[in-house]
């Protein structure tokens, strides 16, 4: 019989696998398996969340401590089934190796019984549980009950989103399943995954800072010779598949700068605020006394499935966004919402999209007699700046490459100061197609891109200088009353 406190103590993974298990080493030979730092991360990680999705580089040693911890809760728990699931068949089939491994270095008297070992599962039948490899299909998971599922190198699966649909209604909802992949694009499901904000998973990044010294990765570098496959596999970074009409380097730049609800931001004055959320508007910082800004708004119809509204406003003297609002929002509503917004932030500039569904936000906005409206310039092919008496921003096939070109000159030559996540993950899929037309990335939006855009076209019409207009009250007669 097994001491009691001997038993209490297996229950924790990183006790059994630590003492009891081994796996193979970089050299020829068993060695033990001792947790290096990223994997004790991991698995407190694990024990406190059902919902993992793990951002590694390569040779961290992840997809081991998955299948460890895996095993460790298959042979704990009667009744229960796992799989582990990657990309091909001799990735899967390496990962059931791993946990064939802990199964035979770990010493006999501690070892579970097993009734069918092949190459596609092994089972335990005294607590009738088992460990499968599961083919990655379209029908991943159908017809099992699961409850510990490792999706591997998810990023270089094909039809990833209808696999991962299939094999979370195999496992219930206090079912455990880890998604543990290196960086393959964006725009893949993987990314999808990581970048969403609300999908329950709970995220957690791994980089070659957990597992190399400098001296070891700047071997690694010279010896890949290739800086944007290093900044991929190693550095955790989502590179675009097309040609990126941002600059790369500058959006990552500016993700220093993201602020999220609740954060704590210092104000120029030493006093500090909480980042917080008032009439649907996301406020980074409060309207100042004097402060003069410009708010960019993209239209939409304002219906569940469709693009979204959004309405960016920055502070002209700065170039900082200060508040931001994206959603779901019908036309005339999202009027009554920015004549609300302008008002707050000292009668800020309105530069409303006029295209569609445009014209009755602007309707709205001339309604409520809205005091600070963007007159567009009559045309694009003269010198000067001749402005018409037509209300809103009109994108068309003239101006748009004209918005996008400015943007990205802004962010070059750090004009503006974004805090909106969902901007710069929208510049990070914005790339040049075959034939050099600037698109979105399929099933991705660009809606804050143009508010972003559009107010940027507003920062030339507001002067932020001193005005040095003539005086004419210092040349009239004095012996008259005004």
């Amino acid at each position: 019989m097994m001491d009691e406190e001997i038993l209490e103590k297996l229950k924790d993974p990183k006790y059994y696998l630590e003492n009891l298990c081994k796996i193979k080493g970089k050299t020829p030979g068993m060695i033990p398996f001792v947790l290096n730092e990223a994997q004790k991360d991991f698995f407190n990680a694990l024990r406190k969340n059902n919902r993992i999705i793990c951002l590694k580089a390569r040779q961290i040693g992840f997809s081991t401590a998955a299948a460890g911890f895996i095993y460790h809760k298959t042979i704990m728990n009667p009744g229960t089934t796992s799989a582990l699931v990657g990309y091909n068949s001799d990735l899967t089939s390496e990962l059931l190796d791993k946990v064939k491994t802990f199964w035979r270095t770990t010493p006999a008297k501690y070892r579970p019984t097993i009734k069918y070992n092949s190459k596609y599962e092994i089972s335990f039948p005294k607590t009738d549980s088992k460990i499968l490899v599961l083919p990655s299909t379209e029908n991943l998971g159908r017809g099992y009950s699961l409850h510990n599922v490792l999706l591997t190198e998810l990023a270089f699966w094909e039809k990833a989103e209808e696999k991962m649909m299939a094999i979370e209604n195999s496992v219930p909802l206090d079912g455990l399943i880890i998604v543990e992949s290196t960086p393959n694009g964006q725009g893949n499901q993987y990314h999808k995954m990581y970048m969403s904000e609300d999908n329950g998973y709970t995220k957690k990044e791994y980089g070659w800072w957990w597992h190399y010294t400098e001296a070891e990765i700047g071997l690694l570098k010279k010896k890949m010779n290739n800086p944007m496959k290093f900044a991929q596999e190693y550095g955790l970074e989502f590179l675009s598949s097309g040609r990126s009409v941002f600059d790369p380097i500058i959006i990552k730049e500016q993700r220093r700068n993201i602020l999220n609800v609740g954060d704590l931001v210092s104000d120029r004055d030493g006093s500090k605020h909480f980042v917080k959320v008032e009439d649907g508007l996301r406020m980074y910082r409060d309207p100042e006394v004097g402060g003069m800004y410009v708010v960019g708004v993209d239209i939409a119809e304002g219906v569940e499935g469709g693009d979204f509204s959004v309405a960016t406003i920055f502070n002209r003297k700065t170039g900082e966004e200060v508040a931001f609002y994206r959603g779901l929002c019908a036309p005339d509503r999202f009027g009554e919402m920015l004549d609300k917004w302008g008002r707050r932030y000292n009668n800020a500039l309105m530069v409303p999209e006029i295209n569609n569904h445009g014209l009755t936000t602007v309707t709205i906005l001339k309604q409520k007699m809205y005091p600070s409206l963007y007159f567009r310039p009559k045309q694009f092919d003269q010198i000067g700046m001749n402005y018409s008496d037509r209300l809103g921003w009109k994108t068309t096939k003239l101006t748009r490459p004209l918005l996008i070109d400015d943007l990205a000159q802004a962010m070059r030559d750090k004009i503006l100061t974004i805090h909106s996540k969902e901007t710069l993950d929208e510049m990070s899929m914005f790339v040049y197609d075959r034939n050099s037309n600037m698109v979105t990335m399929e099933g991705k939006h660009d809606d804050c891109i143009f508010s972003t855009g559009i107010a940027n076209q507003g920062f030339k019409i507001v002067f932020t200088g001193e005005l040095n207009q003539l005086d004419y009250s210092r040349h009239m007669p004095n012996n008259f009353n005004y």
